[in-house]
């Protein structure tokens, strides 16, 4: 499968309880946004389309998915959860001539093209291919057309991942612990800045 058949859905309206009142996705990370790895990365690839998840009330973050040519849908119950926000996301493009969605997070910055290619590439003879990281499946993770309207009925914080348990064939591809970083609170974030 190619990207060019794929949609990129990046989720980027979770609420950081674990991260304080400063906005974890605009802290600077490398002198940028934490976000704007994932934006850049996904705009520079040959996607079919790509959009990006955001609060209703984060007019900067969507300015910077903006500015990288990937369209803001505005989520306006982000406290719902991260399953809701996957559901938002894929209703998006569930009417476009695609083959799959490629769903990623935006604070998971160092994660490589490369691996996004990867995951298309081993898409061909299954429902989905999950990232897989120490044994434990994790977004990136690349869905395909034929269970959008599974993923469009999601809420709470049943994301994708749950959903991945009842299908029926299912790929991982390993993805370097790097890769796998995400930054949930100020000390990861710290540790990242200073290492």
């Amino acid at each position: 499968m190619t990207l060019t058949r794929t949609a990129a859905v990046i989720l980027a309206s979770g609420l950081s309880k674990r991260f304080g009142d400063q906005d974890k996705l605009l802290a600077p990370l490398g002198g940028l946004p934490v976000a704007s790895y994932v934006a850049a990365m996904v705009a520079n690839l040959p996607f079919h389309s790509a959009f990006a998840v955001v609060p209703s009330d984060n007019a900067s973050l969507a300015d910077l998915f903006n500015a990288n040519g990937i369209v803001p849908i505005l989520n306006r119950s982000a406290a719902e959860g991260q399953g809701a926000s996957l559901a938002l996301g894929i209703r998006h493009v569930q009417e476009l001539q695609i083959d799959a969605a490629l769903v990623l997070l935006a604070d998971m910055p160092f994660v490589t093209a490369n691996h996004l290619e990867a995951l298309a590439t081993a898409a061909e003879t299954s429902d989905a291919v999950a990232s897989m990281a120490n044994g434990t499946r994790q977004p990136p993770i690349l869905f395909r057309s034929s269970v959008f309207s599974s993923l469009a009925f999601l809420d709470g914080d049943r994301g994708g991942k749950a959903l991945l348990s009842e299908l029926e064939a299912v790929v991982d591809v390993e993805i370097s612990a790097d890769e796998a970083i995400d930054i949930d609170t100020p000390e990861t974030l710290s540790r990242l800045q200073t290492s």
